[in-house]
């Protein structure tokens, strides 16, 4: 890993970070209005209007609350938004969201299949959101229930909604400095002002991190979870006149992590439960630990996963020589590109209509070679590729908010590309045939587009009550398998309407209703056509076929949000009730096409390993609830919290591997989604007071907890509850901050995250043997930040 800190010293001095904006719903500290919480303004509905108004479930998070937490990425931002939870991948290449206990059960990476889409300036991102920092925010809103009328697709379960900082008429930047325990270092910075004054301003950001690691790789002394990123991004943001407005803007991320810091984990050697299939079914055990029985290898971990022993965890990383002349690099890494360009423009005319443009570029490069089985056994390692293109358009018109009839129109385009490919290393337990990839490193491709039409119309019925209607008629094509043989594309056309009712209860007090409908559309496996038609009949015998329908979901809420008439305390809460209809899972299986009873170890159809199939999983139905609030309790004392429940019921469940393995049998029914939890929660306590004449100082203490989350549908283990807290003393003065963070203050070892997955190092011919890969817990870090403002 190279050096951030030695070898960027002159973008050090000329990169400094932004001021503070003026949303925030936190404490107005400092100032007049101490003893009172300022009020968001959000565009959750593309338009600018106060979060207590919005008919909608939402937490933001202004540039402030965000630094204030130490939220640097997007898995810190979940632990603190109850009833969000980031579901990780082995690397960046594969994680993604999930809201109100929906989720995929397996992340990979392809934004077509995402649940929750990340936006930023109304552009949706591209690629997996671990690769997402938080640097030049303004602020973020996260949005529950879904948002398809408005976002459109892949928004089934909620967005999250990033913007940007727009530079203005005043010169002004920041540059910070963050040092921490375990070799973590990061520089930011930004600076901005006008070029032509109240007609052109500029804003260039910055922002390297170099991180060790927390773990230690016991094979080679390699760091495990290590990373050196490095990102910078610039803005224009052009008025010619008062009614006019362009804002353009482009950044690029560069990273370069380690080996992750996850480990195989209930292993055979562990097994404490099972079978539960009499007799149990027949496999074929060569390959299997010497003198193993059918009925041991049938045989399951059951309770809750503890952490392994982190002084002997192993990662095989020895690259065998057969494979360095046939890979781009021989060390274990995860290298990651990431650009976007994106311009928007508003012009305002007739007293209050707006015409509103957006268009973007964004490409995505990821290149990974890594320890497949995540184990000390040489038996696997992996090389893959990850390639994603997008390119968005949109336009709409809308009209003056103060009107009593309010509407808005707008059409939209997203093409998308998608391209992976990648192949099996294999180790030592081969002998001569160690090496590879021994087939070509060619990449799949796929595209899919998106067009759509979409609008909303509000009415006051009184003063008290507004009524509006949103709609959006979508037409998804997506294509598998472009210039390939089996090259299928299927079309999913839908309308997706949103109605929504608001009540002003009184000044103070909001009393609302939605009613919002989402969809998946159908995916297509092009490698089904690939086949031929014995291997076809084969392969659909044994749950592979050409396409998944379409994934529906209907969400039912009501809402009151309060805001005191002083402003010093507000308390939203939020009921829901969803059906998640013809679920879309996402299976890897086993075919003994040929009928040999040995399986082919490449992926089809050259070989008889099938990945990412598309399948149908099945119905749900989900009841929860979501509060939210704040208290400014003193001009000194602000607390304030968050808590989510969501109780799934899977009323139909369908091909599900895991039940299937474990029981049996494939249906679901009464079982719990895995890598969710039902209840969640974060609450804070801050203290803010004078220090001298100039200078304040605060102190602040986060608590978190994520409840039990199994680890798959058998829901036989689990990782128990997390409960962390970080504690952040500073001195704050006009021109400068010194913070002082210890996070996970009582180094709280519960697994981050896990999932089951087939035990390849000790069954390395079928990974049939039960496992789980488990994410080890992020321990206690001290550090400390230093910013200066100009």
């Amino acid at each position: 890993m190279s050096n951030v800190i030695k070898s960027r010293p002159l973008l050090l001095v000329a990169a400094v970070a932004a001021i503070n904006t003026a949303y925030a719903q936190e404490p107005a500290a400092n100032s007049e209005a101490a003893t009172g919480i300022e009020e968001i303004v959000v565009t959750a509905r593309k338009r600018d209007e106060s979060i207590q108004d919005t008919p909608l479930s939402i937490q933001a998070f202004s540039d402030t609350a965000l630094e204030e937490r130490g939220i640097d990425n997007m898995s810190d931002l979940t632990k603190f938004t109850p009833g969000v939870n980031f579901n990780g991948g082995t690397s960046r290449a594969n994680s993604d969201f999930s809201i109100r206990g929906m989720t995929q059960v397996s992340a990979t990476g392809d934004n077509r299949r995402d649940l929750v889409t990340v936006f930023i300036d109304n552009v949706p991102y591209v690629g997996s959101p671990a690769g997402i920092g938080t640097e030049d925010l303004e602020r973020i809103e996260v949005i529950k229930g879904p948002q398809s009328a408005l976002f459109g697709r892949a928004t089934f379960g909620g967005a999250i909604s990033m913007i940007t900082t727009t530079p203005g008429n005043e010169f002004k930047g920041r540059v910070g400095f963050t040092g921490a325990t375990d070799g973590d270092y990061k520089i930011n910075g930004s600076i901005e002002g006008p070029i032509i004054e109240d007609i052109l301003a500029a804003r260039v950001t910055y922002e390297g991190r170099e991180f060790d690691g927390f773990y230690e790789n016991s094979l080679d002394g390699s760091q495990l979870g290590g990373t050196d990123q490095e990102y910078y991004s610039g803005t224009l943001s052009f008025t010619p006149t008062e009614d006019l407005a362009f804002k353009v803007r482009y950044s690029n991320r560069d990273d370069e992590d380690t080996e992750a810091a996850t480990q195989l984990s209930a292993r055979y050697t562990d097994f404490n439960c099972g079978p539960f299939v009499n007799p149990p079914p027949p496999r074929l055990l060569f390959g299997l630990p010497d003198g193993m029985t059918l009925e041991q290898a049938s045989m399951f971990y059951c309770g809750e996963l503890k952490t392994p022993d982190v002084n002997s965890l192993g990662i095989n990383s020895e690259v065998p020589a057969a494979s360095e002349a046939v890979l781009p690099f021989s060390d274990h890494k995860l290298l990651l590109e990431h650009e976007l360009l994106s311009a928007a423009m508003d012009w305002t005319f007739l007293d209050g209509y707006t015409l509103s443009a957006i268009v973007s570029d964004q490409e995505q490069s990821i290149r990974n070679l890594s320890d497949f089985e995540r184990a000390p056994e040489d038996r696997y390692q992996s090389y893959s590729i990850n390639e994603q293109a997008q390119e968005t358009y949109e336009l709409r018109l809308t009209s003056p908010a103060d009107s009593r009839l309010s509407w808005m129109l707008g059409v939209a385009r997203l093409d998308a590309d998608f391209n992976t490919g990648g192949g099996f290393i294999y180790g030592t337990l081969f002998g001569p045939a160690a090496g590879g990839p021994f087939n070509p490193l060619s990449l799949q491709r796929n595209n899919s587009t998106t067009d759509s039409i979409f609008g909303s119309i509000g009415f006051d019925i009184t003063d008290a009550i507004n009524i509006s209607v949103e709609a959006r008629r979508q037409k998804d094509e997506i294509t598998s398998g472009v210039g390939a043989p089996g090259e299928f594309s299927i079309e999913t056309e839908a309308t997706l309407p949103r109605v929504l009712a608001r009540w002003a209860l009184s000044d103070e007090t909001n009393l609302y209703f939605n009613y919002a409908e989402g969809n998946q559309p159908t995916q297509g496996y092009s490698v089904y056509f690939e086949l031929t038609p014995e291997e076809q009949a084969v392969a659909r015998a044994n749950g592979v076929s050409a396409s998944a329908p379409e994934a529906t979901v209907n969400n039912y809420e009501v809402g009151l949000k309060h805001r005191s008439e002083d402003g010093r305390w507000y308390l939203n809460t939020a009921l829901y009730y969803l059906e998640w209809q013809d679920r879309q899972v996402l299976g890897g299986l086993q075919i003994d096409l040929n009928g040999d009873g040995v399986i082919e170890l490449n992926a089809a159809p050259d070989g008889e390993i099938f990945n990412v199939v598309p399948m149908s999983g099945g119905d749900s139905e989900t009841m929860g609830i979501e509060i939210d609030g704040a208290f400014s309790l003193t001009s000194n004392i602000t607390l304030g919290g968050s808590f989510s429940y969501a109780d799934t019921e899977i009323t139909k469940s369908l091909n599900d591997t895991q039940m299937q393995r474990v029981f049996g049998k494939e249906d679901a029914k009464g079982q719990k989604f895995p890598q969710v939890p039902e209840t969640s929660a974060a609450a804070f306590v801050q203290y803010d007071a004078q220090f001298t004449d100039d200078i304040d100082w605060f102190a602040r203490l986060d608590a978190t907890y994520i409840g039990k989350r199994y680890t798959s549908l058998a829901n036989i283990s689990w990782i128990g509850p997390q409960t962390r807290a970080n504690l952040r003393v500073g001195l704050t003065h006009e021109s400068w901050d010194l913070t002082l963070f210890v996070n996970n203050l009582f180094d709280d070892d519960t697994l981050e995250w896990a999932r089951s997955q087939g035990d390849s190092a000790a069954d390395p011919f079928f990974f049939q043997l039960s496992a789980v890969e488990v994410a080890l817990p992020n321990p206690r870090q001290t550090g400390v930040t230093l910013n200066y403002r100009f």
